[in-house]
């Protein structure tokens, strides 16, 4: 197959096989390889070419996305499959990870700081959203460990921010337990917290 280019914009260069369209990349790329310079291609070098363009664009999605916010190597795995190939996705990943963009311990720390601080999340709950997040049981672990929260506290923060209207009566404290379960908090640390604000303590746990 006869292989030509033609620029396009924002640096970028079409790649024609035989005078058809084939696949766009960046200038910088090509003009730094060794396929710029080639006048003809066979299928399995187009295959070739083909699959390092994509394990490119996936790298430069990836380190777009790392501009933008830390990610786990899975959540930035996933993000790049919705793309780009599960391999090209995860040569991308593990190349951030050896140059330092990207590094799950450092990124469960602040994403479960963050849980802890701004939605008042338990224990329980920064360990799922964690795990969801592709971290290791161990770095999970880790983690927490080094959290500092007093769950009594934050639960009657949330209850005085959200709640407090609907603790006067049996039917409303249950939907505020159910909730606050849900934010990854222990059924005695509720009841406790609820025991600040003048509400019974007998009922049972559910």
């Amino acid at each position: 197959m006869k292989l030509t280019t033609k620029s396009g914009r924002n640096n970028k260069v079409h790649i024609m096989t035989d005078d058809e369209y084939a696949l766009t990349i960046d200038s910088e790329y090509w003009y730094t390889s060794p396929w710029c310079v080639k006048k003809e291609i066979d299928e399995e070098e187009f295959e070739d070419l083909r699959q390092e363009i994509e394990n490119r664009r996936a790298w430069l999605s990836a380190v777009d996305l790392l501009s933008v916010r830390n990610h786990s190597e899975k959540e930035l795995v996933l993000k790049l499959r919705r793309k780009y190939s599960q391999n090209a996705a995860e040569l991308a990943a593990k190349k951030a990870v050896r140059l330092g963009l990207l590094d799950d311990e450092t990124f469960a720390q602040m994403y479960a700081e963050e849980l802890v601080k701004r939605k008042k999340y338990g224990f329980s709950r920064v360990k799922n959203e964690l795990r969801l997040k592709g971290i290791s049981p161990e770095i999970i672990e880790s983690v927490i460990s080094s959290l500092d929260i007093d769950a009594k506290e934050s639960i009657i923060s949330v209850i005085e921010r959200k709640y407090s209207r609907k603790i006067s009566d049996e039917k409303g404290r249950r939907n505020v337990i159910a909730a606050l379960q849900r934010m990854g908090y222990s059924y005695s640390d509720i009841k406790s917290a609820l025991c600040e604000f003048g509400e019974s303590d007998e009922y049972e746990e559910w």
